[in-house]
C-alpha cells in the first residue's frame, strides 16, 4: 500500500475547540494556535487515527451534547465547565496544561481579591458571554458592575489605559498577549489570588472513550511529556504538568 493509502486508511477523528483566543486559536483559516499543534503532536506519537482540530461555538457544542449528536472530543475544557466534577458523563483524558484566570488591574490601582466583598463599588471587565463566578453574585445584588467585551485583548488594553479597574483574563492569553505588547508588562498588576486556577483536558462522549484511553497512553509517554512542555513554553504557557497537584 502506498503512503498515501496508508493515512487513508487511519480514521480522521474532530477535535472541536471554542475558545477563539490566543494562544489557543491564534487563526482558523491557517490553523494556527496551540491546539492546532496539539493535534499535530499527537499525530505524530501514535499512529492509529489522525487527530484534527475543528472550531466550533460553545452554544453548539452543547446542542450537540443535549441532542447526543456530538462526533468529536472537545479540547481544553475542564469537567466543572461542563456539570461533570464526578466524571460520570463524558470520558475525560488526563489534564495535558493548567491555566488559571487572573483578576487585573493597573499598577497605578492595584487590586487585590479578597471575596465577593473586595468587589463591591467596582467595575469588572470579562468577554460577553463568559460566566465569572466569583464576580457574578456581586452584580446580581447591585454591588458591583460588569462590563463586556468582545476580546480579552480588549480588556487588558483598557485596563492598561486606566479606563478600567479591573478585568478577569486567562493567565495563558494575558502572557501569550504580554509578549505581543512587551511595553504592557510593567503597567498591570495581578492579584495574589486568582478568579480560579484549573487543568485543561479533553473531553469525549462515553461511547468514543477508547480515544481518551488512547491519548492518555500518549500523555504518559516522556518524549511526549517533554516536546508538549516545550511547546506550551513557545506559546508563553509558563505552568507545566508538574505542577498539577493529585
Amino acid at each position: 500500500m502506498s503512503s498515501s493509502g496508508l493515512v487513508a486508511a487511519k480514521q480522521v477523528v474532530t477535535i472541536y475547540a471554542y475558545h477563539l483566543k490566543a494562544p489557543y486559536i491564534i487563526d482558523v483559516e491557517q490553523e494556527q494556535g496551540l491546539y492546532f499543534d496539539f493535534a499535530l503532536l499527537l499525530n505524530q506519537y501514535q499512529s492509529e487515527h489522525v487527530f484534527k482540530i475543528e472550531f466550533m461555538p460553545r452554544k453548539r457544542l452543547n446542542r450537540d451534547i443535549e441532542q447526543s449528536t456530538l462526533d468529536g472530543l472537545i479540547i481544553g475544557v475542564n469537567p466543572v465547565w461542563f456539570r461533570d466534577r464526578q466524571q460520570k458523563k463524558f470520558a475525560w483524558s488526563e489534564p495535558f496544561m493548567t491555566d488559571r484566570d487572573e483578576f487585573v488591574s493597573n499598577i497605578k490601582a492595584p487590586f487585590e481579591f479578597a471575596g465577593q466583598a473586595s468587589l463591591y463599588g467596582k467595575t469588572i471587565g470579562g468577554v460577553r458571554g463568559y460566566h465569572y463566578f466569583q464576580v457574578a453574585p456581586a452584580v446580581k445584588i447591585g454591588k458591583a458592575d460588569q462590563l463586556e467585551t468582545s476580546t480579552e485583548l480588549q480588556l487588558l488594553e483598557m485596563v492598561v489605559k486606566q479606563r478600567l479597574e479591573i478585568a478577569v483574563i486567562s493567565k495563558s492569553t494575558m502572557n501569550y498577549l504580554l509578549a505581543m505588547n512587551k511595553h504592557w508588562d510593567s503597567e498591570i498588576h495581578l492579584s495574589e489570588q486568582p478568579h480560579e486556577s484549573y487543568t485543561r483536558s479533553l473531553l469525549a462522549p462515553k461511547d468514543m472513550s477508547h480515544l481518551i484511553e488512547l491519548i492518555n497512553g500518549v500523555l504518559q509517554k516522556s518524549k511526549f511529556k517533554q516536546e508538549l512542555k516545550q511547546m506550551l513554553m513557545r506559546y508563553h504557557v509558563t505552568d507545566s504538568l508538574s505542577h498539577i497537584k493529585s
